[in-house]
């Protein structure tokens, strides 16, 4: 059971007490009801873009790159001329992830950690429907170069920033990181993401 399930139970609980009979009102269960069918459809919705199995074939194809030169039918349309740019080919990022998000993409538990993959996929899934991709000039994402890091960090710095480490421990000793609940940095995969956000800046201040 979720985190949220669980509270709506406990409210419901919380209202049978309420009554002297230890029943509850038809007003009150039909309220109940309704908060239920609302998490599971929310649940339903995180389930499809945290699995990438289930994502429509236009969001698969945005995510995993940009359109091939000879064309493809099922790839979003996008207008290469527009002054508003859109990073595609963004799906490595995905990989930076808490160990919560890799036991939920399993089906095990539901993660609600705010950095989870399918807060990014659900943004441009959102796009998407809204026909604002169409709208947009495709940039594809790319992994920086190591003098681009050292424009503004030092060299040990940007080479301890990217690198893959055995375990969370090591990596937050060697970045010397002190990380809240709501910050994580995964030792496998944290760094590539980081590398290819940073790219992904320079290619958007890159001249086409």
């Amino acid at each position: 059971m979720s985190t949220q399930e669980d509270a709506v139970l406990q409210e419901l609980i919380q209202r049978a007490l309420a009554y002297p009979d230890g029943g509850i009102s038809a007003e009150a269960e039909a309220e109940a009801a309704a908060e239920a069918a609302e998490l599971a459809a929310e649940a339903e919705a995180e389930a499809v873009l945290s699995d990438s199995r289930r994502w429509p074939a236009g969001l698969r194809r945005l995510l995993d790159g940009p359109p091939p030169a000879g064309g493809d039918a099922a790839y979003p349309s996008h207008a290469p001329d527009s002054a508003t740019g859109l990073l595609c080919g963004v799906a490595p990022m995905l990989l930076h992830r808490s160990a919560g998000a890799e036991v939920w993409q399993r089906g095990d538990l539901y993660d609600e950690h705010v950095e989870r993959p399918a807060r990014m996929v659900a943004v441009y899934d959102a796009l998407l429907r809204e026909g604002l991709v169409g709208r947009a000039k495709l940039i594809p994402a790319r992994p920086a170069a190591r003098s681009d890091l050292e424009l503004v960090h030092s060299r040990s710095h940007a080479r301890r920033a990217v690198r893959r480490y055995e375990g969370e421990e090591e990596a937050h000793e060697a970045l010397g990181l002190q990380l809240g609940a709501d910050t994580y940095f995964a030792a496998g995969e944290s760094g590539r993401a980081a590398l290819l956000s940073c790219g992904s800046v320079r290619a958007r201040d890159s001249p086409s």
